[in-house]
């Protein structure tokens, strides 16, 4: 089986399919510290993970125009995903188990509705200490599709399915993401969403800042995660790939 697999500081652009794919592996693979631009389809792929736990890590996905950052399929199990930047929506395409989100930017760039859909076949599947930038105008937010309250899983598609328009009604309802916050483009140095209107563009790294404005939102806001957050700089580690202070990471080949 494929296991023990560490996919790290990679610059991948202007690629036809996903950025990085996880499929087939079993367990301890960590996909680390990447930058993904330009993908046609989603950028990060568990199609499936047979078991886990498969990690994503500090990863920066832009510009995923055709559903978002992630293809999390049916079947995987163990899904983690910490302290990523994502300009793009976070939208699982078919119900994954044991799936977990902390310390996450996430901001809708209008590729899908819902700046963050989550559809599990367990209930200890969880979410918290995330950012989210909902997209304008849109009827729903945010949408969890998981086991009736009292049910640890459920296989057999019985699972309830809830849309909301607000964060504060999404979180109450379900429990999930009660510490996360909105945050919009501004909290980053530099950044703005892609054109919604010309997919087919290409950005360039370079044009872009994703180091936090000191004060944002973002800042101090997210949770303490034991070898991925150690030797934060404020109160709390911040959310997203850069913790404010800490050297940037290297993308691409060495000199």
């Amino acid at each position: 089986m494929p296991v023990a697999i560490d996919i790290y500081n990679n610059d991948i652009s202007n690629v036809d399919d996903n950025c990085i794919e996880a499929d087939g592996s079993a367990y301890n693979v960590r996909v680390l510290r990447n930058r993904c631009f330009n993908q046609a389809h989603r950028a990060l792929s568990t199609q499936p993970v047979l078991g886990g736990p498969v990690y994503f890590i500090r990863n920066i996905v832009y510009h995923a125009p055709e559903g978002g950052a992630l293809k999390l399929t049916a079947n995987s199990a163990g899904v983690v995903l910490y302290n990523n930047t994502f300009l793009a929506e976070a939208h699982q395409m078919r119900p994954v188990s044991n799936t977990h989100y902390r310390n996450n930017l996430i901001l809708g760039q209008g590729a899908w509705p819902e700046v963050f859909s989550v559809e599990t076949f367990t209930s200890y599947s969880t979410s918290d200490y995330n950012g989210f930038r909902p997209n304008p105008g849109q009827a729903s937010a945010f949408a969890l599709a998981a086991p009736p309250a009292g049910v640890a899983r459920d296989y057999v598609g019985k699972r309830e399915t809830r849309s909301f328009k607000t964060l504060s009604d999404y979180a109450a309802s379900t429990g999930q993401d009660r510490h996360s916050v909105l945050v919009d483009f501004d909290v980053f140095r530099k950044a703005s969403p892609p054109d919604p209107a010309d997919p087919t563009k290409v950005y360039s790294p370079a044009d872009f800042d994703f180091q936090l404005r000191p004060g944002s939102a973002a800042v101090d806001a997210g949770v303490p995660l034991p070898n991925v957050t150690d030797g934060f700089t404020g109160k709390a580690p911040d959310l997203g790939a850069y913790e404010a202070g800490a050297p940037l990471p290297h993308y691409g080949p060495r000199p």
